[in-house]
């Protein structure tokens, strides 16, 4: 009677851990397609996270300056916004590289502390953003298309007059530029290393490979000779301070960085320290 009790209790047993086994191992299974189909999503719909244009109609008027088309290939060319200084001779340009989000029409706003200090100032609109058609494939073709603003810039001002400016997602655009030539100075409002390492902070468990668009700034910023300034929110939860606080880290001499206490990711291109920080680099 004893030994049918064990055996009952050993039986019982065994087929609660088999049970048990087939649970994890279906839950795992689960897990591993969730995990997998995630993946794809991420992959195939990156270009919309990453990308949040706003589309504008040709008749749309900037109420400042003079619209440019700069040709990108046969059937696309990209739309830019050239505003002239008030002083009768421009001091040189400054290149604005807007945000992944808006358009041209956002920059407008933005420029506000650009204004009134003697240069002309050109906004171009990346592919499907504004006036631009076209779509995004890859960051390759991004790049390409704003060397050929700057390369536009270049005829009309000569290298050691431009100026380059990237905010947010427009700090890869723009340290891309500066690794590739030689303008007077480069200005970065909100910078990232790399997409890569955003992906790493909040999406750790998505491989690196699958991100089409990296924009490697720190790695541009290696090939950059031009003087260097960093300005950004301490309060930042869309791309984080500790970002640029890396890049000063690495590159001691080239790089002055100035935090803004207690300001985020929209308003610093709106706050009085960026303002000053604008009036004394120019």
């Amino acid at each position: 009677m004893q030994d049918e009790i064990i055996i009952n209790n050993f039986i019982s047993s065994f087929a609660y851990f088999y049970f048990c086994v087939l649970m994890i191992k279906t839950i795992l299974k689960i897990l591993g397609v969730l995990y997998f189909l995630g993946c794809i999503i991420i992959f195939t719909f990156q270009e919309r996270l990453i990308f949040n244009a706003e589309q504008l109609g040709e008749n749309y008027n900037y109420g400042m300056g003079q619209e440019i088309e700069i040709a990108l290939d046969e059937e696309v060319s990209m739309n830019n916004l050239w505003v002239k200084s008030d002083k009768p001779s421009s001091k040189g340009v400054i290149l604005y590289l807007h945000g992944n989000r808006g358009s041209i029409r956002f920059g407008t706003y933005q420029i506000r502390h650009f204004k009134n200090l003697g240069y002309d100032i050109m906004i171009p609109d990346y592919r499907s953003y504004g006036k631009t058609e076209g779509q995004i494939c890859c960051e390759a073709q991004l790049l390409t298309d704003v060397e050929k603003v700057y390369d536009f810039l270049k005829t009309k001002y000569g290298e050691s007059k431009i100026t380059l400016v990237g905010y947010s997602l427009g700090t890869g655009f723009a340290s891309y530029l500066a690794s590739k030539n030689k303008p007077k100075q480069l200005l970065l409002i909100a910078p990232f290393t790399s997409l890569t390492d955003i992906k790493n902070k909040y999406l750790w468990f998505v491989p690196d490979f699958l991100l089409k668009f990296k924009f490697p700034v720190k790695k541009f910023l290696e090939t950059t000779q031009c003087p260097i300034t960093i300005v950004h929110g301490e309060s930042d939860k869309i791309v984080d301070f500790s970002f640029s606080k890396k890049l000063k880290a690495t590159f001691q001499e080239k790089i002055n960085l100035v935090p803004v206490p207690n300001v985020g990711h929209r308003r610093i291109i709106f706050d009085r320290t960026l303002a000053q920080t604008i009036r004394d680099i120019f």
